[in-house]
């Protein structure tokens, strides 16, 4: 069976049962803190087992898109290593919410395998906990399976739970048997293969998770009011089982993508160690598609350095294959080729996938480009000292300030001779991260309050409230209700304090946050602590107010700023992000170039304009379907409820929110846009100020004009000119001293006579006054044409105290296969720079410390020297 219609037959078999086929939930997990991906196909349904939320039908179906790479599920160093570890993956899956429970379970799940999709019976297993005497029973019963292949296992391996308090419940798995052959540990001594056992003979197809508990504070287990089903079985897997192969990449789901890197490359797949490349590149390759297309950026915090790791991986293994130029995104069209029609995501994101894909690894591949400068310039410092160890202080600042993988830098060390101290790396990265905990001061665990009693939020009606303590930790207080807002949808969380009613404690909160729909306030006790106030113990919770009116000015601004946006640009400059802060707001959206100077002009105009009119801020909760039917703009990447809360401002603004917002848009005051600027291809950032501080930056605004016209003895509306007709005076000049300066250069035939002969090779290594990059290509494109064996070293020093230099050999010396930067780098490493190219005979590079130029010489010398033995 092809994968398709695997996962269609799936669906079909529990369509048919009465579930409702639910979409996949994103891969970017929308107001869950506690997790950075998706992992799970129960993510989505959360709530409804926490008890927070409904759904409009009691069973459920799906195929969920999952990403285990960062926190605790962690795959990406092992990708590749075998035939089974992803980072993405998809997880087929069904529910039942307090509906049917063990026993259609089990029936069901082997019937399916079993029955509609052929495997046979004798090759299963049947795993259960040792307390669950019920399903011990039901698999002989319902499946016929013989007793002694249903084997009982401990909490480890057969009990489910989501936190340590909260629901939780036994599970059952069902584990294939396929074959000797496939086990991956037979040359290890004394290897046992089993069920549950470490290698790849025994694996698990289905895990049957039955939420029946909710696990107590003290550790005690109290039965559930309604019990749940909850199913998991891995694509990607069962397509590996009924393909009749014994790895995930030689299933029809990784093919077409191994055979893209194949062509990409031109290096054949290996079904072997050699073929970790190949594996490493269609693997991410799906990560990353699947997280951006789902609204993931890439960056350095968080779900986006995960994603930058990932890219980065990935490349490094594309340089493995021989591809030095980023070649990630010439796989994506093969992913969405295969796999658009069942996600149109990637369909419809395709492009940008592929250049945010292509930005990142440009960036990396010059990372890489600075990072093999710095360790060549160290490499040659230790070898002039006669040191054999490769220090880890210089691994660690590799990585740490210029995000240089750790393992190439040994692996590099390794092949020039070095063995590498990673022990002191390990123990830098260790102290750097111990530096990173102290520094968090209030960073705190949101993931051990997800299952915590729900917070209702007053904060629409009223800045102070009264409240009763649910939770009081080191750090943080969490409160039956709060008018606190947390942060969520772009705009920052409340701070203020919460106190006893007779001044018992006092608790300062320095930021809000949400685990679901749980508020936790997080700051420092000033008065009493956590031991002193017990759950249940009365509170008055009271928001900055000041600062509070602040941010809801801001968050009515940004609706004016998007619409405004939509007039003076189109309806594709979409939201891609925002911060609702009290000092400024920042807006993230969707378009391609540099905003004129005008249009910047006409959006500030606009919202000014709507400010002094002052229409009415209106808010109303109503049906998702009525809202858009409305018009209503919803943010990509939320997630919404059947019933959505409506900002409206007078008859032209109308947002899904759930944020504070001002009563009229007068309360804004004033509007200043303050900076414009592009945050990744194809997404723009504007910054303002509202108020007061937008008022005082545009008298401050204002008086700078008035002082540089005075500077350049004109009036402020000429200022522009004035500038314009100076920057081009300097231009001419600059050009009149280059062409001074070049006519001083010597001539070719000059330089030729003053080259040196190594045996049959002629050696030119100068540094050329008054030269510049171009004038050096010019005695480089020179070299390129002798006929004999020629290499040439050009260098100069420009106008920034940087040292351009170029590499260039005759057709002669590459015949033998010399390669122009592998001359270059060591030298250019000596000046603290870099360079590269794809030419074998002429590759350019740039040094940083001029005052090097006379060891750079001799390491040109030495390099030379090298090449001919």
């Amino acid at each position: 069976m092809k994968s398709h219609e695997i996962r269609q037959s799936f669906l079909d078999y529990f369509r048919e049962r009465g579930h409702t086929i639910v979409e996949s939930a994103p891969v970017v997990p929308v107001d869950d803190p506690t997790l950075l991906f998706t992992n799970a196909g129960m993510n989505q349904f959360k709530d409804v087992f926490l008890g927070t939320g409904q759904r409009p039908y009691s069973r459920a179906a799906d195929t969920q898109k999952c990403i285990r790479a960062g926190g605790k599920h962690n795959d990406l160093e092992d990708v590749g290593r075998d035939g089974y570890h992803q980072t993405f993956f998809e997880m087929l899956g069904n529910w039942s919410f307090g509906d049917y429970f063990k026993r259609e379970a089990i029936d069901w799940a082997w019937d399916l395998l079993t029955r509609v999709w052929g495997i046979d019976p004798s090759l299963l297993y049947a795993t259960v906990h040792h307390t669950d005497e019920e399903a011990r029973a039901l698999w002989p019963e319902v499946t016929g399976i013989p007793t002694e292949r249903v084997l009982t296992f401990g909490d480890k391996d057969n009990f489910w739970e989501m936190g340590e308090t909260g629901p939780c419940g036994p599970c059952t798995e069902i584990h294939i048997d396929r074959g000797a052959a496939a086990c991956d540990r037979q040359e290890t001594p004394g290897h046992e293969c089993k069920v549950n056992g470490e290698c790849a003979r025994y694996i698990e197809l289905w895990n049957l998770v039955f939420i029946q508990f909710e696990r107590k504070a003290d550790g005690s287990l109290a039965a559930l009011p309604a019990q749940h089903v909850d199913t998991g079985m891995g694509l990607e897997r069962v397509c590996q089982v009924l393909q009749g192969v014994y790895s995930n990449y030689d299933t029809d789901l990784f093919r077409p993508l191994i055979e893209a890197v194949e062509r990409r490359s031109g290096v054949a797949y290996d079904p072997g160690p050699a073929g970790m490349p190949h594996r490493v590149i269609a693997d991410h390759v799906r990560a990353l598609s699947f997280s951006i297309a789902d609204g993931a950026d890439i960056s350095n915090t968080g779900r986006g350095y995960v994603l930058r790791s990932i890219v980065r991986r990935a490349s490094r293994f594309f340089a493995e294959l021989g591809v030095k130029e980023p070649a990630i995104k010439d796989i994506v069209p093969a992913l969405v080729e295969f796999m658009g029609d069942v996600f149109p995501e990637l369909r419809a994101r395709q492009q940008l996938i592929v250049d945010k894909i292509e930005e990142e690894e440009r960036q990396f591949l010059r990372t890489l480009d600075k990072g093999l400068a710095l360790f060549h310039k160290e490499r040659l410092q230790l070898e002039e000292e006669r040191r054999k160890v490769f220090p880890g202080s210089v691994v660690f600042t590799l990585k740490d300030t210029h995000g240089f993988p750790p393992d190439l830098t040994r692996q590099l060390a390794e092949e020039h001779g070095f063995s590498v101290d990673m022990r002191e790396f390990e123990r830098l990265l260790e102290e750097a991260k111990d530096r990173s905990r102290k520094a968090a001061k209030f960073n705190v665990d949101m993931g051990k309050y997800a299952s915590a009693p729900l917070t209702l939020f007053t904060g629409y009606e009223k800045t102070s409230d009264t409240a009763s303590v649910a939770v009081a930790g080191p750090n943080e207080l969490v409160l039956d209700r709060t008018p606190f807002y947390a942060e969520s949808g772009g705009q920052v969380g409340d701070t203020g304090f919460i106190s006893g009613p007779e001044g018992e404690f006092t608790f300062e909160v320095h930021d809000t946050r949400k685990a679901g729909q749980v508020f936790v306030h997080v700051g420092e006790w000033t008065k009493g602590g956590p031991e002193a106030v017990k759950p249940g113990a009365p509170a008055v919770a009271a928001v900055d107010r000041e600062r509070r009116s602040a941010i809801m000015r801001n968050h009515t601004a940004t609706h004016l700023l998007h619409w405004a946006l939509h007039q003076v640009l189109d309806r594709s400059a979409t939201q891609k992000g925002s911060e609702v802060a009290p000092t400024r707001l920042r807006f993230d959206f969707a378009w391609k170039r540099q905003l004129a100077g005008e249009e910047l002009q006409e959006i500030e105009r606009l919202v000014n304009e709507k400010i002094a009119a002052n229409d009415p801020v209106r808010v109303e909760e109503m049906p998702i379907d009525q809202a858009r039917q409305r018009g209503a703009i919803a943010m990509f990447g939320e997630k919404y409820g059947d019933v959505v809360r409506v900002v409206d401002v007078g008859d032209y603004s109308v947002e899904l929110c759930g944020g504070t917002h001002v009563q009229r848009a007068g309360d804004i005051g004033a509007f200043k846009l303050v900076e414009e600027s592009s945050i990744s291809k194809g997404v723009r950032r504007v910054a303002a100020l509202t108020a007061d501080a937008a008022v005082t930056r545009s008298y401050l605004d204002t008086a700078l004009l008035a002082a540089v016209a005075r500077e350049l003895k004109t009036k402020p509306e000429e200022v522009l000119e004035r500038v314009r007709r100076l920057q081009e005076e300097v231009r001419e000049l600059a050009r009149k001293n280059k062409e001074a300066l070049r006519a001083a250069l010597p001539a070719w035939d000059d330089l030729r006579g003053q080259a040196t002969s190594r045996g049959d090779v002629r050696v030119l290594i100068r540094e050329v006054e008054g030269a510049d990059l171009e004038a050096l290509r010019g005695y480089a494109d020179a070299v390129k044409r002798q006929k004999e064996p020629f290499v040439g070293f050009f260098f100069a020093r420009d106008e920034r105290g940087k040292v351009p230099l170029v590499v260039a050999l005759s057709q002669p010396l590459v015949e033998r296969g010399w390669h122009a930067r592998d001359l270059l780098r060591p030298v250019a490493a000596v000046l603290g720079g870099g360079g590269g190219g794809k030419k074998p005979d002429i590759c350019q590079g740039s040094g940083k410390d001029p005052s090097k130029l006379p060891e750079a010489l001799a390491e040109a010398e030495r390099q030379v020297a090298a090449k001919l033995g």
